[in-house]
């Protein structure tokens, strides 16, 4: 068995995917399978893998094409596929610093009979500044979990593209929702449920490199609007699934079900067509919400604009 899974989703990078397999080719730690997850490529990225991965003939590399369907689809198959004990995702514009499953093989170990920690997470670097992206962690309590990095750091560090080892154990009990024409499903959408139940590592080791690119989600202000079916099963889900059944301190469940719910209702207004969810029993915090979202809308669009958008 391999102890690393390594899941590359991939659509139209023919341009840089192979500097992603590059990055894993040349690591000294070798207990790895690659899953290529091809989400229909229509650029030639096929030619240029299917090339690429017959030049080196090693068998630990899977290449499996798919209809586009979205990351979220394709990360689906990477997990109904994945042997090894953890999982990996390295995006097709991305890729491994130097020894980076070495250190990760170092913490991972740590903590692979652990029945209560579903992974570790450490840090990215930005390529165009070559800085690690975000604050680093404090290591005096490195125990955290899904749920804190998503909703608890954000309040009091900058916290963004950090990368993340995970049981496969784990992640095979979950998936994400699929539907024709959906395109595009928050990864958190997962990571929020296991982080209700499961520990997490924080390191600030670098194991990642990034590029933001012009045509990737990162830097997409719309891509929100283009993709507000996948965010109203996100943010449901993370009304219903999460925060609620979540124990917390009141103050703080009802902070963060405001917030879910002014989410949920932005994309219920963006969605005039009804083609995602919705919630089938409004609460009562949820109508009042609902009424005084134009208020919130301008507070924030005010003070936090990146909330708005």
């Amino acid at each position: 068995m391999a102890y690393f899974t390594i899941c590359i989703p991939v659509y139209n990078r023919k341009d840089t995917i192979i500097r992603t397999l590059s990055s894993i080719m040349t690591q000294n730690f070798q207990s790895y399978e690659v899953i290529i997850v091809d989400d229909g490529s229509t650029d030639g990225t096929d030619i240029v893998v299917k090339q690429y991965l017959d030049e080196k003939e090693d068998d630990r590399y899977i290449y499996i094409y798919k209809e586009n369907g979205g990351k979220h689809s394709a990360l689906n198959v990477g997990i109904r596929n994945a042997t090894g004990k953890f999982f990996l995702i390295l995006d097709s514009d991305d890729w491994f610093v130097e020894n980076a499953l070495n250190s990760l093989y170092s913490h991972c170990v740590e903590i692979e009979n652990d029945d209560t920690c579903c992974g570790i997470m450490g840090r990215t670097i930005n390529s165009d500044t070559g800085e690690i992206i975000g604050d680093l962690f404090d290591l005096n309590n490195p125990v955290s979990s899904y749920f804190e990095y998503h909703f608890i750091l954000p309040q009091k560090m900058y916290v963004q593209d950090c990368y993340e080892a995970v049981k496969v154990s784990i992640l095979k009990q979950y998936s994400y929702p699929e539907q024709k024409g959906m395109r595009f499903v928050p990864e958190a959408y997962i990571f929020d449920k296991i982080g209700i139940k499961y520990t997490l590592i924080l390191t600030n080791d670098v194991f990642r490199i990034t590029e933001y690119r012009e045509d990737g989600m990162t830097l997409d202000k719309d891509f929100k609007k283009k993709n507000v079916v996948g965010y109203l099963y996100h943010y449901i889900s993370r009304i219903e699934d999460v925060i609620i059944p979540r124990k917390m301190p009141a103050f703080l469940k009802i902070k963060l079900l405001i917030l879910s719910w002014w989410r949920y209702w932005q994309c219920v207004n963006i969605d005039t067509k009804q083609q995602g969810p919705r919630i089938e029993r409004i609460t009562i915090m949820g109508h009042i919400v609902r009424i005084v979202t134009p208020i919130i809308n301008k507070i924030f669009e005010k003070k936090y604009p990146q909330y708005v958008r």
